[in-house]
């Protein structure tokens, strides 16, 4: 085995990090797996994705702007919860908000409903929420439908995973005007992108939107062509890493991109989104760009 990629899941990405390190195999983390601490796991491990910081703690920062004074804290009660609660409460709070209140629900099935009337009773002015993309996400935002959340003067805010690209259709209009931050959105005018979206479409149908799980397997796919184009296909695990660590392509679908060799995680463009109907149509439209956005965490906590 020359390469392994993938990985979904955060938990799975740190327990098979350290063997990576044992079989000396490398392994690029293309799809989620975003816990910010996982390549430190192993020196064979290189991150392509995203990490939840990257995402949670720019969206801190923009919530204080808004003059947002308390928050509170709602998110699934594994990795990338655990790190975009810590991220969005150290932005927010070094911004001079207040965190009056957080909450941990399980991260199989849960029951929304009492969490989020639990939040409704706190009166924070924004709730920032994590919940895996998909199904748990369109549960979600029908859980702040039905207790009237927003009407109730709470703003929502969140990473990209709570409004999906290929959810959005099954949101009905509860999502438009909510903000969150993002690596990537399929509504981006990129030529990058609109090449992306045609080559999907052609493969998929016209009706089969990608999500940033899609567009960060395209990127992981583009690194290991170029791997395999450069080595034609022989190459060592100390050469592998090598190579990916310093990869870059400044046209991906979700703009330039990037492997800090130093900590083999991806920089990259985030993007604060506005959720639009157009036409019958939600989407999230990207309306500012923090540019080349490195890891915060391994940023505020540097390798002694």
């Amino acid at each position: 085995m020359q390469l392994l990629t993938g990985v979904v899941l955060s938990p799975v990405a740190a327990a098979v990090a350290p063997m990576t390190a044992e079989a000396k195999v490398p392994l690029l983390l293309d799809i989620a797996a975003a816990g910010a601490a996982i390549p430190r796991l192993s020196p064979y491990v290189v991150r392509i994705s995203f990490t939840l910081w990257q995402q949670a703690y720019p969206i801190g920062k923009w919530a204080s702007e808004q003059g947002w004074k308390t928050g509170y804290t709602a998110v699934s009660d594994f990795i990338p919860g655990h790190d975009s609660e810590a991220a969005f409460t150290k932005a927010f709070t070094d911004a001079g908000g207040k965190i009056i209140g957080a909450v941990r629900f399980p991260p199989t099935n849960p029951d929304f409903a009492p969490f989020v009337q639990r939040i409704k009773d706190a009166k924070p002015d924004v709730v920032f929420i994590f919940v895996p993309a998909g199904t748990q996400a369109t549960a979600m935002m029908k859980a702040i439908k039905d207790l009237g959340l927003r009407e109730a003067g709470i703003n929502v805010t969140a990473p990209q995973d709570l409004l999906p690209d290929e959810e959005l259709p099954r949101m009905g209009d509860t999502p438009v005007g909510l903000i969150t931050s993002g690596t990537y959105s399929a509504d981006a005018k990129r030529p990058a992108n609109e090449a992306f979206l045609a080559s999907w479409k052609r493969e998929y149908g016209d009706k089969s939107i990608p999500d940033f799980f899609s567009v960060d397997a395209w990127d992981g796919m583009a690194a290991i062509y170029g791997l395999v184009k450069e080595t034609k296909g022989n190459f060592t695990a100390d050469q592998a890493v090598a190579f990916l660590s310093h990869w870059k392509d400044p046209n991906s679908p979700r703009g330039p991109i990037m492997i800090d060799p130093e900590t083999r995680d991806i920089v990259q463009n985030v993007y604060i989104r506005r959720v639009e109907k157009q036409g019958e149509v939600l989407a999230n439209v990207e309306i500012a760009t923090i540019p080349m956005v490195k890891d915060p965490w391994k940023e505020l906590n540097p390798l002694k």
